[in-house]
C-alpha cells in the first residue's frame, strides 16, 4: 500500500484527531526534530505539542529518542515520523470497523427494535417491555421498526470496506 497524504490524514484523524495533522506533516521527511523546535516552528505551546506527540506515540505514528542537555541538565526528546506504520494502522482501523459493522448487522438481524414516532429512542424488545412500550423521552407509544433499510445499508457498507481492504 502506497503512503499518500490522504492515507496519512485518514489514519491520523481517526486515531488522534485533526489537530495532530500539522505536527505529522511537519515531521514527514525530517529526522530527530526537537519538541521545542516543533513547537516553535508551528507556533504551538510546548505542553500542547508534547500532548499531541504522546498521543501519536500511543499508536506508534511517531517515535522519539531522549537526550540530556549538557548545559541545562534537562532531557530533550527528538521525534521522528514512522511513515511505515501508516498502512498497517489503516488496515487495523479497517478491520476494526468491519468487525463493528458485522456485530451491528448480527444484532439487527436477530432482534426486533421499537421506535417512537418522534424517533427519540430506539430500543430492543426487552427494553421496550421495561418501559411498557412508551418512549422514555416524549411518552409516545413505541412501534415496531422495520429495519430492512438499516440491514441493507450495513451490508452495503461491509461490502465497501471489504472491497477497499482487498484493493489495498
Amino acid at each position: 500500500m502506497r503512503v499518500t497524504k490522504k492515507l496519512i490524514e485518514d489514519v491520523v484523524q481517526e486515531l488522534v484527531g485533526e489537530e495532530a495533522l500539522v505536527i505529522v506533516f511537519y515531521l514527514r521527511g525530517k529526522t530527530k526534530i526537537s519538541e521545542f523546535i516543533i513547537a516553535e516552528e508551528l507556533d504551538l505551546e510546548i505542553h500542547k505539542t508534547r500532548n499531541i506527540l504522546y498521543r501519536l506515540l500511543e499508536h506508534n505514528i511517531v517515535s522519539f529518542m531522549r537526550k540530556k542537555d549538557k548545559i541545562k541538565g534537562w532531557y530533550i526528546c527528538y521525534w521522528d515520523f514512522n511513515e511505515h506504520m501508516i498502512p498497517y494502522l489503516s488496515e487495523k482501523i479497517n478491520s476494526e470497523q468491519l468487525a463493528k459493522l458485522q456485530e451491528r448487522l448480527d444484532r439487527e438481524n436477530s432482534g426486533q427494535f421499537y421506535l417512537c414516532r418522534n424517533a427519540c429512542a430506539r430500543m430492543d424488545f426487552e427494553k421496550a417491555v421495561e418501559f411498557n412500550f412508551k418512549c422514555p423521552e416524549c411518552g409516545e407509544i413505541m412501534n415496531l421498526q422495520d429495519n430492512a433499510r438499516t440491514i441493507e445499508f450495513l451490508k452495503q457498507r461491509i461490502k465497501e470496506l471489504s472491497n477497499q481492504a482487498k484493493s489495498s
